[in-house]
């Protein structure tokens, strides 16, 4: 294997560190050089290859296309070198995995399985990401995700999960056996959800279960779904929320849920990175996400 035709190391680390950074000042100051030094550098990696891969303004610095493709190669390269070094240096570990998904996701679903999913995948360093916003995927950075919507997405490799649906739940101090008792009951509300679409609200889901002569608007009102629910386990009132999210709390009877009548919601997706589809551990950790949420979706049931 020949070196001859890459560009100059000096210059591709340069290359990198400004387009990551947006700003050669910042560049130079995280390589230990000047910035003058940083524009040379690209000024060289540019006249190597014959193109411009940066796009400079008085103000800021941007990629161009030609950039952009340089720098993604880059950056795989130099996380797959810095991910060697480290074993190297520090012996063997450990498979790390990074999964991001939303914060109700991990606090209610996952969390409480990180015990059991310890226990069958001991080599496995799992690591937390909670974003509520879709973040990108990068092997070596956020590797996985579990993802709620209708799909498909766009450059990731996709697997559904489980298909959710939304329900009343509410503590069984509550009492709440038929739309009589829910005519006195409080209503939680969760303002602000964004998906799924329609959303899940008591004024559709009242038409759909036809029970009338409910006030749809009032009650308590929540902007995190979370607190919503701890407000309906706490016996607060009786909140319409994810079946999937609350499987937990109805297993161990802190909520209940008193009606057939459901909404239809989205699925929940185990999505990873293109290249990481085909490795071992995330096959074996795919497949348990399908199995255990399957199996929880199935078994919830009304509660008489």
């Amino acid at each position: 294997m020949t070196f001859r035709g890459l560009p100059p190391l000096a210059s591709l680390r340069a290359f990198e560190a400004t387009a990551r950074l947006s700003s050669f000042k910042a560049a130079a100051a995280e390589l230990f050089v000047t910035p003058t030094a940083i524009s040379h550098q690209i000024r060289q990696l540019e006249a190597d290859l014959g193109v411009r891969v940066l796009d400079r303004t008085p103000r800021s610095v941007s990629l161009t296309a030609d950039g952009r493709r340089l720098y993604e190669a880059t950056l795989s390269a130099f996380d797959g070198i810095l991910r060697v070094a480290d074993d190297l240096r520090h012996g063997p570990r450990a498979q790390q995995l990074t999964l991001s998904s939303t914060t109700a996701f991990l606090s209610h679903w996952l969390v409480p399985r990180l015990e059991q999913i310890q226990a069958l995948f001991p080599q496995l360093d799992l690591r937390l990401h909670a974003s509520d916003a879709v973040v990108p995927l990068r092997q070596g950075a956020v590797d996985i995700a579990i993802r709620y919507g209708k799909g498909p997405y766009a450059g990731v490799a996709a697997t559904p999960l489980a298909a959710d649906r939304y329900a009343p739940v509410c503590s069984p101090a509550l009492r709440i056996r038929n739309a009589s008792d829910l005519r006195h009951a409080r209503l939680i509300h969760i303002d602000g959800r964004t998906a799924p679409l329609p959303l899940p609200d008591w004024e559709r889901w009242c038409a759909q279960a036809g029970i009338s002569g409910i006030d749809t608007g009032g009650g308590l009102r929540f902007t995190d779904g979370m607190h919503a629910i701890q407000a309906a386990i706490a016996g607060n009132g009786v909140v319409l929320v994810s079946v999937v999210l609350v499987a937990d709390a109805l297993a161990e009877g802190l909520l209940v849920m008193p009606f057939e009548q459901t909404l239809a919601g989205d699925a929940y997706h185990f999505v990873c990175a293109p290249e990481l589809d085909s490795r071992a551990d995330v096959v074996r950790l795919r497949d348990w996400f399908r199995e255990t949420m399957g199996a929880t979706s199935s078994r919830l049931r009304p509660h008489a």
